[in-house]
């Protein structure tokens, strides 16, 4: 039966999909940003000037909110114009728009204009405004614009200066040839493909290592301090309000389960289904034989074999419903035919075809007690989601009166829960991983201050938690007397992984000279290996092995002897196989190659060319209304 599914919170209370959808429309509409449209130029303040033009603190902060709006749709409400700032989305914005005013002015220059008629019939050639008969869809246009928060105004603006752009850009963006010979030398370099024989050695089976002393312990816990430091750790207090801790208190009666019943009963019924051979052959002579072998009392399977040369798995179109069958005589005739009985030839666009039922499975629906109990559950979720987001409300008005999360969540009888300590890996401080914990409950505890509330902050399908940071803990040396055992443990891994180097090195000297790998192997009792063959990026590659090591066998030459290192086991390893590029053999990696190539010449070119215009035109920036903007 299919499952059956409740909205999520953000389906029911944020439009969650709504968001994406806007979020993306806006990125593919928003080229050059909006600040210059949306809210009008203002003589005030610069944030920057490029030659005479200057970039205004409005536009500036209107760009930034606009791709703060765009942002909270994928990272929540709580993403802010500080949090922005602090990711260094500002500056983007900042460097974007002084790159966009670098090349208006530099199309301005050359005297460059893009008529209303160009851009009018770009806009009718664009794809996304087009009606299923492919012509201009006015109303679609509309609504396409007005979802990303454009006007048509703007819009057209935003489109005017992106042909602007492409046009003065032309030169670079058009006719740039990739040199054959780099072409060549990069498709080689790649594709190249190397083996390897290597050995393994374990530093566990090194077991001679002098005993430690206690001095020796100290000074390695002191220089090994960040090995041995206790992360930061927070006491918060949680309250979750949870869909499932009100579920059970959710009455659904009767009534209300058949009305759903009866509105999802497609989600209740299986169709039929019929598992079907067939022997196709391209012409009815040959069909007619066939059928006469068969029904002269041949095997199905012999006969397909010995007069049309198929083998039993050619035979096999499966176990299909009517709709999954979409050539419609053979629709007809396979669900028509009784189980284990074949059919007389049936002709088809594709050819002649003798069909047979092996197995029908009748249809099916689930009765109404049959799915009681799930409808039952899945109306009380929903009505749950209600019914919580009254009560989130609820606690809000509560805070917003002066009252603590734990005053708040007695009133409304939630479930507090205190946590004494917890790193931002979700673990106590016996390192035992604490239960319950929302990886994004984990996030916020770690992005709220000390003695702070959070938001109230809605994570997925659960419901909604807010949590108050009660201490911080910051990240302290753990004394040598208490974890003294660990540090010996320590210790013995780093002298056995430095006694496996001085081995390793040992090794290697001997195999420049006579030693054999394989000799080396059967002396330290270890099974000497060959990979598969591989690219220098590791694909190809069937085990795992240290990048180190697939580096330097590609710098090898010959004989050569490599060696990498991991934590706990060494390498050592000599090329077995090369296997040159092949131009000839992968012209559609060789075309996928060039094409990337050319778009890197042209990106090179065109930062080359803005910071050309750039120092030509100058562009100062005033970092001190930059900085107090937000």
């Amino acid at each position: 039966m299919p499952e059956i599914k409740n909205k999520t919170f953000r389906e029911k209370l944020l439009g969650w999909g709504a968001k994406v959808l806007l979020a993306l429309l806006i990125l593919s509409f928003g080229v050059w940003g909006i600040g210059d449209y949306v809210a009008p130029q203002q003589d005030d303040e610069a944030v920057a000037t490029v030659g005479k033009s200057k970039i205004t603190l409005a536009s500036f902060r209107s760009e930034v909110q606009f791709q703060v709006s765009r942002l909270q749709a994928v990272l929540g409400d709580n993403f802010t114009a500080q949090k922005a700032k602090a990711m260094g989305v500002t500056e983007n914005v900042l460097n974007s728009l002084i790159q966009r005013k670098i090349f208006a002015e530099g199309a301005k220059e050359m005297g460059l204009l893009i008529n209303d008629d160009l851009v009018s019939r770009e806009i009718r050639d664009d794809d996304r405004f087009k009606s299923p008969s492919g012509t201009f869809d006015r109303l679609r246009f509309n609504e396409t614009i007005q979802r990303a928060g454009l006007s048509e105004d703007s819009y057209i603006l935003l489109y005017k200066r992106q042909l602007l752009q492409n046009q003065f850009l032309s030169g670079i963006n058009i006719g740039q040839a990739v040199p054959r010979p780099l072409l060549e030398s990069m498709y080689k370099y790649r594709n190249e493909k190397r083996s390897m024989n290597f050995i393994k050695i374990e530093h566990s089976s090194i077991r001679k290592i002098a005993k430690a002393t206690v001095e020796g312990l100290r000074r390695f816990h002191e220089n090994n301090a960040r090995q041995f430091t206790a992360p930061e750790f927070r006491a918060i207090t949680l309250v979750q309000l949870q869909t499932k801790d009100i579920v059970d208190e959710i009455k659904v009666s009767d009534i209300e389960i058949k009305e759903s019943y009866d509105d999802r009963i497609d989600e209740f019924k299986t169709p039929e289904t019929r598992k079907i051979q067939q022997i196709l052959v391209s012409d009815k002579t040959k069909s007619d034989e066939i059928y006469k072998k068969i029904i002269a009392g041949g095997k199905f399977e012999i006969v397909a074999k010995d007069l049309a040369n198929l083998d039993p798995q050619t035979l096999e179109l499966g176990t299909l419903t009517r709709s999954q069958l979409p050539i419609k005589e053979l629709t007809d005739t396979a669900f028509k035919i009784l189980e284990n009985t074949i059919s007389s030839p049936v002709k088809s666009p594709l050819g002649w075809h003798i069909l047979r039922v092996s197995k029908i499975t009748l249809a099916k629906q689930k009765m109404l007690f049959e799915v009681k109990a799930e409808l039952k559950k899945s109306i009380a979720t929903e009505k749950a989601v209600d019914a919580l987001y009254n009560l989130s409300n609820n606690f809000e008005d509560e805070l917003g009166s002066g009252s603590t999360i734990e005053e708040a969540a007695k009133r409304l009888n939630f479930t507090i829960r205190k946590i004494s300590a917890v790193n931002a890996k979700g673990f106590n401080m016996a390192n035992k991983k604490i239960q319950g914990l929302n990886p994004a409950i984990l996030q916020v505890a770690f992005s709220t201050e000390q003695d702070q509330d959070s938001a109230l902050t809605d994570f997925g399908d659960s419901g909604y938690f807010i949590l108050h940071v009660n201490e911080i803990r910051a990240p302290v040396l753990r004394p040598f007397k208490k974890i003294r055992s660990d540090i010996e443990s320590a210790w013995r891994l780093n002298q056995q992984a430095i006694a496996a180097e001085k081995k390793v090195q040992s090794l290697t000297n001997r195999l420049k000279q006579a030693t054999t790998l394989a000799g080396i192997a059967k002396e330290l009792n270890v099974k000497m290996q060959t990979s598969s063959e591989f690219l220098r990026t590791g694909a190809g590659l069937k085990i795992q092995l240290p990048g180190e090591l697939i580096s330097a066998l590609f710098k090898a030459k010959g004989k050569d002897v490599v060696s990498a290192a991991t934590d706990n086991a060494s390498f050592i390893a000599q090329i077995q196989t090369i296997n040159p590029a092949n131009l000839d053999t992968n012209k559609k990696g060789l075309a996928a190659l060039k094409q990337q190539l050319q778009e890197n010449i042209t990106n090179d070119l065109s930062i080359q060319f803005a910071n050309a215009l750039r120092k030509k035109l100058g562009v100062t920036i005033n970092s001190a209304t930059v900085d107090s903007a937000f």
